[in-house]
């Protein structure tokens, strides 16, 4: 690893990014284990983001993005705490994988046209995969919500893929970022996994 430019890209970060990095991995970890005050976190960050993105970075579109992203932690925020009345929080839950087949179907599909049109009018340098993590986390991020299991299996993948394009373009900081959120991704399926056994066992023992 370059570590100078490492230190280099870290010395570069002002106190919003700091938050907003911060605030991220609150609401991953968080979110391992099944806190509603996650999407709290998550909010704060995809706000300080939104805002490096119109102030500094010009990425008008990843704003709006980042908008998304807060309107779907309210929406999360409501319904992990509205929850399950029986069991004081919302269960963990299994799609079935016909579910996944179109979700991922429709994310490739999607993804082509929008990878067209930042590669000809923003000159994205990974167009084609960069339009598909973005749908694929848009999709990941409904599964959370739903507290789907496979939510994480997701972030796993997602996750890998950023580190090696961050990697790839000297994005170091942002390259251990994604290392961390990795190893957070596969802590909560680990965590997620084992409270479904546990939610199964209850429910099997409970008196009819």
């Amino acid at each position: 690893m370059n570590f100078s430019l490492l230190a280099e890209q870290i010395a570069q970060q002002d106190a919003v990014e700091w938050l907003g990095l911060a605030f991220g991995i609150a609401y991953v970890v968080l979110a391992t284990y099944e806190k509603p005050a996650c999407w709290i976190f998550g909010i704060l960050s995809s706000a300080c983001i939104a805002w490096k993105g119109v102030t500094d970075y010009k990425l008008i579109a990843d704003a709006f993005l980042q908008l998304f992203y807060i309107g779907i932690g309210i929406y999360g925020l409501i319904l992990w705490y509205r929850g399950n009345e029986a069991q004081g929080k919302k269960p963990i839950t299994l799609s079935p994988w016909q579910s996944h087949l179109r979700a991922i179907f429709i994310c490739l599909v999607i993804s082509a046209p929008l990878s067209w049109l930042i590669v000809h009018y923003a000159d994205a340098r990974y167009g084609y995969i960069d339009t598909l993590l973005t749908t694929l986390s848009v999709w990941a991020t409904f599964l959370l919500i739903r507290k789907d299991l496979h939510n994480w299996v997701y972030w796993i993948g997602i996750d890998i893929v950023y580190v090696i394009l961050y990697w790839k373009s000297d994005g170091l900081l942002f390259a251990v970022l994604f290392f961390l959120y990795t190893l957070i991704s596969i802590w909560g399926l680990r965590q997620w996994n084992q409270s479904l056994k546990e939610d199964n066992y209850v429910r099997n023992i409970e008196p009819s």
